[in-house]
């Protein structure tokens, strides 16, 4: 900082650093301190599930004086108890999917007892369940194949019997039989049916 004082009609410029007066600028950068304990972080594996599974939450930097640390979500069937491990303290533990919890971003949250108040958190995604299959129903006294493509010429892999019930998966147009050209996919065996000769008991949806 500069102070002007006026000495006998001329103007003398005196240099006063901050050191010496005791000041500091706001902008001055601040060291950091050295003893300053790191934030706990917090991870959850994998970071996208699905319902009814099992996923790993592990906490590294929670203070070493926690008589227990906890992990609590929504989409988690119950709040879940880390197990303690190593020095400096890792914490872990397995946490159950709800089965209904709901597709999309969920909130982990992880906290201490005995050690003070703090909270360490990480995002857990979960998947929307695949759609559930819809029934049909084997109308060909003779039954059907199962092909290989959506084509009445492709390989055979399997065949259904008259009257059997089966999942259609989805559907999509292929060859016409008999002036149908809807095709089912199924799974077991894997393959194509014509929808010529089974009947779906609702709307399937169309292969993507």
């Amino acid at each position: 900082m500069m102070v002007r004082k006026a000495m006998s009609g001329c103007t003398a410029v005196v240099l006063v650093s901050a050191a010496m007066t005791g000041l500091a600028y706001a902008d001055a950068p601040t060291a950091p301190d050295p003893g300053a304990a790191a934030a706990p972080r917090v991870t959850v594996t994998p970071t996208t599930a699905k319902q009814k599974t099992t996923v790993t939450v592990k906490v590294v930097g929670a203070p070493k004086a926690c008589r227990s640390v906890q992990a609590r979500s929504d989409a988690f069937v119950k709040a879940v108890a880390l197990a303690k491990k190593g020095n400096p303290p890792v914490y872990s533990g397995k946490a159950g999917v709800k089965a209904n919890a709901a597709p999309g971003p969920h909130q982990v949250v992880v906290g201490g007892v005995g050690c003070g108040k703090w909270a360490a958190k990480a995002k857990l995604t979960l998947l929307a369940p695949a759609p559930k299959p819809v029934k049909g129903k084997v109308i060909s006294k003779a039954g059907v194949n199962v092909r290989q493509k959506p084509t009445s010429n492709s390989r055979i892999t399997g065949a259904y019997r008259s009257g059997q019930t089966i999942d259609l998966i989805c559907r999509k147009a292929g060859q016409p039989v008999a002036g149908n050209r809807t095709w089912y996919r199924v799974k077991t065996p894997q393959g194509w049916v014509t929808a010529r000769y089974v009947k779906a008991n609702g709307a399937v949806p169309i292969c993507k």
